[in-house]
């Protein structure tokens, strides 16, 4: 096995497209680390204390509709001090999320026309209208067309949204009798300082992790990185995959044999190689990372170079087992990429799937860089449990690897 193992590496040492993905996935991915973002994580909760701005009327606001969250799309025209304090009120109810596109010299009709598209080709709550002439009409007490309210779903946080607009007008029209002729803001904001404040707090369920925004930007950061890394560690299987595809078209596989040594301990001696690939891959991105700080990355260095190499472990396995089995190196190189790409994409990697469907959301927890998001949030909170879980998570998908492993090499009929 010894010598299998040798003869293995000396092979990928020779590999040009071996040093390229030994090289290059953790130079990018501590780049990739290195970023300064501040939008990141804070993405979950634009909306929530200010208003969205759009560039343009077509921009979608689905977007912004996660959780179960209200959405309202606001088309105003008028973009004075009173539709903005309308607009800050309705936020202030913590229950809406407005998403503006300021659209001077659009009608209603233009609006109306507007409805027809999106209201089959984009995803919100509700609409608004407000015109050119609203301050004037608001406090004449006679809007007609100048405020008009699209109700696009059956929610029946509809109601909540045409009450808080009303509620809104009334201290308008209140703040300009009170002024008699002066600034109304200026009213309604002494009006605010009467009112008991307001305190709006997210309790998370006893299965989640309450992220800072800095961590949720970390985290995020972290998801590309390990995206690259993932890519680095399949190809690395895959090559040493190559190497047994190549041992066995030129009979070498044949000649191994006559030493009486075992299939079993044969793709065993392959298996370690992926497991040396992958401490090497680790061992560079150790070095890659030593200008990051641990408050940068989050956690631990220890503890990141843990995940990482148990990560790799998992996937070079099994890019070695797909190579083996499909015993073509096209189709080898074919089915790594596809591995890589339908992971990363499914396991959270480059967007979070809390609003996605049941489906998806237990086919996430198939993929194993999913396991690794999660431990990376535990690892966040200094949730020393991780350790049990990441650890039994690797050696589950060893078991599983190995064991279709064996059942493949007969299926092969290797003897």
């Amino acid at each position: 096995m010894n010598t299998i193992i040798k003869s293995t590496l000396k092979l990928l040492f020779r590999n040009k497209g071996f040093w390229f993905f030994l090289i290059i996935t953790p130079v990018i991915s501590s780049f990739i680390l290195k970023l300064e973002q501040t939008n990141l994580g804070a993405y979950e909760i634009i909306g929530e204390t200010e208003v969205v701005e759009l560039e343009k009327p077509e921009d979608k606001v689905a977007y912004y509709g996660g959780k179960g969250k209200y959405v309202v799309k606001v088309y105003d025209a008028c973009d004075s001090r009173l539709s903005n304090y309308m607009l800050k009120k309705l936020l202030e109810s913590g229950a809406i999320i407005a998403c503006r596109t300021k659209v001077p010299g659009m009608t209603k009709e233009d609006v109306d026309n507007r409805m027809e598209i999106d209201g089959f080709q984009d995803r919100m709550g509700s609409a608004i209208y407000i015109g050119k002439d609203f301050d004037t009409e608001v406090l004449s007490g006679n809007i007609n067309d100048n405020l008009v309210i699209y109700n696009l779903s059956s929610d029946e946080r509809n109601n909540l949204l045409e009450n808080e607009v009303k509620l809104s007008i009334g201290q308008m029209r209140n703040a300009d009798k009170l002024s008699a002729g002066g600034d109304i803001y200026e009213v309604l904001k002494e009006m605010n300082k009467t009112l008991p404040s307001k305190k709006i707090v997210s309790l998370a369920d006893k299965n989640s992790v309450n992220l800072s925004n800095e961590q949720l930007d970390q985290k995020a950061l972290m998801g590309y990185a390990l995206a690259i890394l993932t890519l680095g560690f399949v190809f690395g299987g895959i090559f040493v995959a190559h190497t047994a595809i190549s041992e066995q078209e030129d009979m070498v596989l044949t000649r191994i044999k006559l030493t009486n040594l075992s299939n079993t301990k044969y793709f065993a001696a392959k298996f370690i190689t992926g497991g040396i690939v992958s401490l090497i891959l680790t061992t560079i991105m150790a070095f890659c990372t030593l200008s990051i700080s641990t408050d940068k990355l989050g956690m631990g260095r220890i503890s990141f170079l843990l995940m990482i190499f148990l990560l790799g472990l998992i996937f070079s396995s099994i890019s070695l087992l797909f190579g083996i089995l499909l015993g073509n190196v096209m189709s080898a190189n074919v089915a790594a990429f596809t591995l890589w790409s339908m992971s990363s994409l499914l396991a959270g990697l480059y967007f979070p799937l809390d609003s996605t469907t049941k489906a998806v959301k237990t086919l996430s927890y198939m993929m194993p860089q999913k396991w690794f998001m999660d431990a990376t949030e535990l690892l966040m909170v200094k949730d020393n449990s991780v350790y049990f879980m990441i650890i039994c998570v690797t050696i589950a998908y060893m078991i599983i690897t190995l064991s279709l492993g064996s059942v493949g090499i007969k299926y092969k009929n290797y003897e």
